[in-house]
C-alpha cells in the first residue's frame, strides 16, 4: 500500500516535470532529447546507489572480521589469567622461605652503606674541627662541603637504621650522639649566612662574591632538603626522625632579608628626646627613609638581580617588603597623631616617593597597594583643613590686634616709593593665604580650593573686625573728647591704602586660580567670595577715607558755618574762602599719601561737602538781602568763591564734579535775578538739576528782601517744577558720614540731602 502511494507520488512528480518542460507545442520536437537526458540522469543515480551499497557491505564485512579476531584474543587472555592465578596461589608460601634472605639483604645494604662512609665516620671529630676553623676564617664554601659530606653520611646511616624493621630507633642512639656536633656546625654556618644576608644591599655592589657564596650554600641545602624528603617518603620514614631536616634555609634567608629592612626603619627613627629637641625631625627622618629605600632598591635592581637566582624574583620581593614597611611607618605616624604641618609633610613625602620611584626606578608602588588608605588620607585632609582654619582665624585675630596697637604708635607708618602710607597687614594677610594654599598644593586642587574658601571666610571676618575697629575707635575718640594719637590720621590713610592693596591682592589671587584651573572664571561660590572680599575691603577703605574727611572738616566746620553770614562772610569778602582754600591745601598734603582711588574719593567728597555747605547756608536763610546792590554783591561773591574753590579741587583731581559749581551759580543767579525772569530761571534750574525741589527754591527766594509770600507763591506756580514730596531733606551731617565710592559721586544728587529751614516751611498748607 505504501509502495503504491510512493509510486503514485513519483508519477505525479514526473507529470509535473514533463508539464514544466513542455509548456509550448513547439517544445514537443525536443521530446527525444528530454528522454535521453532523463535516461542518463537515471543511470547516474543508479550507479551511485550501487557504489554506496557496495561500500557499506565492505565495511560491514571488515567489522565482522575484526570482532571475530578480538573474540579470539579475549579468550586467550582469559586462559592466561587463569594460569597466573594458579601460579600465584602456589607461590604464597614462598614469603616465609625468602624472609631470611631479605634480612640478610637488608644487613648487607646497611654494611655496604657503612663501608661507603667508613672514612667519614672515623674522621668526624677531625673534620668537625677543621670545618669550625673554616667557618671562623670565612671560607664558607669549603666549610659547607665538609659539613655536607658529614651530614650526608649521617643521614644515609640513619635512613638505613630506621629502615630496619627489627630495630627500635629514637633520638638517644649512639649514632645520634656521635654526629651531634654537626648540629652546632650547621648553626654556626647558618649564623654566618644570616649576617651576610643582613648586609645584602651593601654587598651586591661591594662584595657580590660573598653574597653569591652564601646563596650557593642556601641553594645546595634546598636541593638536599628535597632529596632527603623524597628518600623518606619512598621508605615511609617520618621526616622528623632526621635531626635538623629540613633546614629550610631559603625560607630563613627571605625572613632575614625582610627583617633587615624592618630593622633599618627602626634604627633610623630618632628617640623621644631627639624628637623634642629637633622640631624638624619628621622631615629629616622621612628624607632618610626615602634615601635609603631608593639606594637599596637601585642596588638590588642594578646588581642584586644578577646575584640571586631567578626563581627568587628578588626585586619584586624587595619592593614588596619596602612597601610594607612604608605603609607601616605611615600608619604608625597617623595613629600617634599629626598636626597640620606633619600631615602636609607626610602627604608631600608620599607623593614624592611615588613619583621619584616611578620615574627613576620604574617602580610603581601602586601595583603593591596604596601607601596610605584612601579613607585615612581623606580624614587627614579634613583634619589638616580644620587645623588650618583654626590657625588662620587665630592669626587673623592677632593681626587685627597688632593693627589696633599701631594706631596709638608714636611713629608714623612706612611709605612706599609713591609716598603712600601702608602697614604690613595686607601683605601679611595674603602671604598667610598663599602659604597655606601652597602648603596644601600636594594634596590636590580640591584641597587647595577648600583652603582658599577657608582663608577667604577668615579674610571676611578680618574685614568685619577691621571696619568695626575703625568706626568704634573714631567714635570713642569723639565721644570722650580724648586727644587723637599723633599719627592717627596717618594710620587711617595707611589702613585705607591697605584695603586697596588687599583688593588688588584678591584679584591677583583669583586670576592665579583661574590660570591653574585653565578657566576664565571660577565656580560661582568662589567668584562670590572674591567679589565680597573686594567689596568689603573697598567699603572699609572708603570708611577710613570718610574718617580722614571727618577729621579734616572738624577744622573746616567753623569756617563753613560762617558762610553767608553778615560779619564773617559779607563783611570780610574773600577771608573765609581764603582760609577754606588754605585748609584744604594743607590737608591735601595728607590726602596725597592715599592711593589714587581713595584720593579721588576724598577730593570729590571734599568738594561735595564744601559746595553743600554753601547750599545749606542758603537753605538756612542766614542773611536777607533787601537792596539790589547787596543781592548783586552776594550773588557775585558766591559765584566767584565757588569758581575759586572749584578751580582748587580741579587742580587737585580730575575726578571732581563740575555740576556742583554750575548748580551753585544758578542758585546764586536766583538771588539777583529780575522778578519777571525768576520763573524762567527757576525752570532752567529745575531742567538742569531735576533733583531740585520747590522747597529749595523757596528757601533761596526767601533770602531776597523784595519778595513776599504771595509773590513767591505766584512765581512758583509759573515754573515747571513738581510738587515737593521730601521738602525737609536729610541731615547733612549724616550725609557726610555715608560711605560711597568715586564712581557713585558722579551721579550724586546735589539737593536731596539738603535740610531746609526757612520762613516758608509751611508754604502750601
Amino acid at each position: 500500500m505504501e509502495f503504491s502511494s510512493a509510486e503514485a507520488d513519483a508519477k505525479d512528480l514526473a507529470k509535473k516535470e514533463v508539464v514544466a518542460h513542455l509548456t509550448k507545442p513547439d517544445q514537443l520536437d525536443r521530446l527525444e532529447q528530454y528522454k535521453r537526458k532523463i535516461s542518463r540522469k537515471k543511470a547516474t543515480i543508479e550507479s551511485q546507489l550501487r557504489n554506496a551499497v557496495q561500500t557499506q557491505l565492505d565495511g560491514v564485512q571488515k567489522g565482522l572480521k575484526s570482532l571475530q579476531e578480538a573474540s579470539g584474543v579475549m579468550q586467550t587472555i582469559r586462559l592466561n589469567m587463569g594460569e597466573v592465578e594458579q601460579l600465584y596461589q602456589q607461590c604464597a608460601d614462598l614469603s616465609e622461605v625468602v624472609k631470611p634472605i631479605k634480612d640478610v639483604s637488608r644487613k648487607h645494604q646497611q654494611l655496604k652503606t657503612t663501608m661507603v662512609h667508613i672514612q667519614n665516620i672515623f674522621n668526624v671529630p677531625q673534620v668537625c674541627q677543621e670545618t669550625k676553623e673554616l667557618i671562623a676564617d670565612g671560607r664558607l664554601l669549603e666549610a659547607h662541603r665538609n659539613l655536607a659530606e658529614l651530614e650526608h653520611t649521617r643521614d644515609e646511616l640513619l635512613i638505613q637504621l630506621f629502615h630496619s624493621e627489627d630495630s627500635y630507633v629514637d633520638k638517644n642512639t649512639s649514632l645520634h650522639h656521635y654526629f651531634e656536633p654537626l648540629a652546632g656546625l650547621s648553626s654556626s654556618l647558618g649564623q654566618q649566612l644570616w649576617l651576610i644576608m643582613h648586609q645584602t644591599t651593601g654587598l651586591v655592589e661591594g662584595e657580590p662574591r660573598k653574597l653569591v657564596t652564601a646563596l650557593r650554600i642556601i641553594e645546595r641545602e634546598e636541593k638536599t632538603d628535597a632529596l632527603i624528603k623524597d628518600m623518606l617518603d619512598e621508605k615511609s620514614i617520618p621526616h622528623s626522625q632526621l635531626p635538623g631536616r629540613p633546614k629550610k634555609w631559603k625560607e630563613k634567608c627571605l625572613e632575614i632579608l625582610e627583617t633587615s629592612i624592618s630593622n633599618k626603619f627602626e634604627e633610623l627613627e630618632p628617640g623621644e628626646q631627639e624628637k623634642m629637641e629637633n622640631k624638624a625631625w619628621l622631615v629629616e627622618y622621612l628624607t632618610s627613609v626615602a634615601t635609603f629605600c631608593y639606594t637599596d632598591l637601585q642596588a638590588i635592581k642594578d646588581h642584586g638581580t644578577k646575584c640571586f637566582p631567578p626563581q627568587y624574583d628578588i626585586l619584586d620581593k624587595f619592593i614588596k617588603w619596602y612597601h610594607q614597611c612604608l605603609v607601616k611607618l605611615i600608619s604608625e605616624r597617623v595613629q600617634k597623631g599629626l598636626n597640620a604641618k606633619d600631615i602636609i609633610t607626610i602627604m608631600i613625602w608620599i607623593g614624592d616617593v611615588r613619583e621619584s620611584f616611578n620615574e627613576t626606578l620604574d617602580i610603581d608602588f601602586n601595583n603593591y597597594g596604596q601607601l596610605i588608605d584612601p579613607a585615612i588620607e581623606k580624614d587627614l585632609q579634613t583634619t589638616c583643613q580644620e587645623q588650618v582654619e583654626g590657625n588662620v582665624k587665630e592669626l587673623v585675630g592677632k593681626m587685627v590686634e597688632t593693627e589696633r596697637e599701631d594706631w596709638d604708635s608714636t611713629t608714623p607708618p612706612d611709605a612706599d616709593v609713591d609716598g603712600a602710607y601702608y602697614t604690613t597687614v595686607g601683605i601679611t594677610l595674603f602671604q598667610m593665604i598663599d602659604q597655606n594654599i601652597s602648603a596644601l598644593s600636594p594634596l590636590g586642587i580640591s584641597n587647595k580650593l577648600r583652603v582658599l574658601a577657608i582663608c577667604l571666610d577668615a579674610v571676611l571676618d578680618f574685614i568685619m573686625f577691621y571696619g568695626s575697629m575703625v568706626e568704634d575707635y573714631f567714635k570713642c575718640r569723639l565721644q570722650t573728647q580724648r586727644r587723637m594719637p599723633p599719627f592717627f590720621i596717618n594710620y587711617m590713610i595707611a589702613t585705607a591704602n591697605n584695603c586697596r592693596s588687599c583688593v588688588e591682592f584678591a584679584e591677583q589671587l583669583r586670576k592665579r586660580f583661574c590660570l591653574e584651573l585653565n578657566e576664565t572664571v571660577l565656580d560661582a561660590e568662589y567668584e562670590r567670595l572674591f567679589k565680597k572680599v573686594s567689596e568689603e575691603f573697598d567699603a572699609v577703605g572708603h570708611q577710613c577715607a570718610t574718617v580722614i574727611l571727618d577729621d579734616a572738616f572738624m577744622d573746616l566746620e567753623p569756617l563753613l558755618q560762617g558762610l553767608l553770614t553778615k560779619d564773617a562772610w559779607f563783611g570780610n569778602p574773600g577771608d573765609l574762602v581764603g582760609k577754606t582754600e588754605g585748609t584744604i591745601l594743607d590737608y591735601n598734603e595728607d590726602f596725597n599719601c592715599l592711593k589714587p582711588a581713595y584720593y579721588s574719593y576724598v577730593i570729590v567728597e571734599s568738594q561735595h561737602r564744601v559746595m553743600n555747605s554753601y547750599m545749606q547756608a542758603m537753605m538756612q536763610k542766614r542773611m536777607v538781602f533787601k537792596k539790589d546792590k547787596d543781592r548783586e554783591r552776594a550773588a557775585k561773591m558766591i559765584k566767584d568763591e565757588v569758581k575759586r574753590i572749584n578751580n582748587v579741587f580741579q587742580r587737585l583731581s580730575h575726578a571732581t564734579n563740575p555740576k556742583y559749581a554750575q548748580g551753585l551759580e544758578m542758585m546764586a543767579e536766583l538771588i539777583t535775578s529780575k522778578t519777571d525772569f525768576l520763573a524762567m530761571d527757576i525752570s532752567a534750574l529745575a531742567t538742569k538739576h531735576p533733583d531740585v525741589r520747590p522747597s529749595h527754591v523757596i528757601a533761596i527766594l526767601a533770602m531776597r528782601g523784595d519778595l513776599n509770600k504771595s509773590l513767591v507763591a505766584k512765581i512758583m506756580q509759573q515754573t515747571l517744577m513738581k510738587d515737593d514730596t521730601d521738602g525737609r531733606g536729610a541731615d547733612v551731617g549724616d550725609a557726610h558720614r555715608s560711605i560711597s565710592s568715586p564712581r557713585r559721586e558722579a551721579n550724586r544728587s546735589m539737593f536731596s540731602q539738603l535740610k531746609v529751614t526757612n520762613p516758608y516751611s509751611f508754604f502750601g498748607k
